[in-house]
C-alpha cells in the first residue's frame, strides 16, 4: 500500500496541469543485471579457557543474468520543449549463488586440524520498481520524430530473497575428561523490502505512425547507492557434522558481518509506445 501511494501522490504532480501535451507511454525493456559483491567473512578467536583456536571462512560468490522488465509512464510538456513526466519500471535479476566454509584449529599443546573445504550452490532473486520524476528536455521535434533527453531523482522499491548455507565452529565442550569440537551446517537466507534513493538518465528517440501514437526506442541508466544485507541463520536444531555436538540456534544473527553488498545501478534499453492525449 505504501508503494502505491508514493507512485499515485507523483503521478498527480503531472496530471495537474490542464494546459498542455499530456503524454502516456507504455513499453518493455532489456535490462543490465543488478549485482551482488562477493564477500569473505573470516572469523579468528580462541575460547575463553585457551583450550583451542578457530580459523573460520565463510565465502560468498554471486553469478547474475541480465533479464527483460516492462515500463509505464505519464508526462507533461507545457511547449515544444520542456515536459516533466513519471516513469515506474519493473526490473529483475535472477542468481547462482555458491557459498563454501573452511575451518582449521589448533589446540593448547599445537596439534592442529582441518576440515576439507564445503562448497553449496542455491539461487535467489533482486527485483526493484525504480519510480522516477524527470524533467525533460525536446533537443529535437519535427513533424515526424523527437528527440527527448531527461532526467530526474528515483526511488528504488527493491526486494531482496536469496537463499545460502554457511558455516559454524562451536566449542570446545568437556565430556568425561576429553574436549570435543564440531561444526553446523547451517541454511542462511536474506529477505527484504528497502527503499533506496538514486536517479536517472536518458534519451529517447520517437517516431510518429499516426497522429496521436509514436513508436519510441530509449536508453536510460539508474544510479543507486549501495545496500549492504547480511546473511540470517535460520533458526532450528542442528547436529555437527562430526556428530559431536547438537545446537538449538534462535538466534538469526549467528554470523555477523557477514555481508551482501547489493548494487542497484543498471542500464535499460527500451521500446514502446506513446500515445498523446
Amino acid at each position: 500500500m505504501k508503494k502505491f501511494i508514493i507512485l499515485i501522490s507523483l503521478m498527480l504532480l503531472v496530471i495537474i496541469p490542464v494546459r498542455g501535451e499530456l503524454a502516456v507511454n507504455i513499453g518493455g525493456f532489456y535490462s543490465g543485471p543488478f549485482s551482488l559483491d562477493s564477500f569473505t567473512l573470516n572469523t579468528f578467536h580462541t575460547d575463553p579457557l585457551d583450550i583451542v583456536t578457530f580459523n573460520e571462512t565463510n565465502r560468498s560468490i554471486f553469478d547474475n543474468s541480465a533479464g527483460f522488465g516492462f515500463n509505464a509512464g505519464i508526462a507533461f510538456f507545457f511547449n515544444y520543449k520542456m515536459g516533466i513526466g513519471v516513469n515506474a519500471s519493473f526490473m529483475k535479476t535472477k542468481f547462482d549463488i555458491n557459498n563454501s566454509f573452511n575451518w582449521n584449529w589448533e589446540w593448547w599443546d599445537g596439534e592442529t586440524g582441518n576440515i576439507t573445504a564445503k562448497n553449496w550452490t542455491n539461487t535467489g532473486t533482486v527485483s526493484s520498481i525504480p519510480v522516477s520524476l524527470n524533467i525533460i528536455y525536446r533537443a529535437v521535434s519535427t513533424d515526424r520524430m523527437k528527440v527527448n533527453l531527461f532526467a530526474g531523482p528515483t526511488i528504488f522499491l527493491t526486494s531482496v530473497e536469496l537463499d545460502g548455507n554457511g558455516g559454524y565452529a562451536d566449542g570446545p565442550l568437556l565430556y568425561e575428561g576429553s574436549y570435543y569440537i564440531d561444526w553446523y551446517d547451517v541454511p542462511l537466507e536474506v529477505s527484504t523490502s528497502e527503499s533506496v534513493i538514486g536517479g536517472n538518465g536518458g534519451i529517447e528517440i520517437e517516431y510518429m505512425f499516426s497522429e496521436s501514437m509514436n513508436l519510441y526506442v530509449s536508453a536510460t541508466y539508474y544510479f543507486a547507492g549501495e545496500l549492504n544485507l547480511n546473511w540470517a541463520v535460520k533458526p532450528g536444531s542442528y547436529t555437527g557434522e562430526f556428530g559431536s555436538l547438537v545446537a538449538n540456534i534462535s538466534n538469526p544473527d549467528l554470523l555477523p558481518g557477514y555481508t551482501i553488498p547489493v548494487k542497484l545501478s543498471t542500464y535499460t534499453i527500451g521500446f514502446g509506445i506513446k500515445v498523446y492525449l
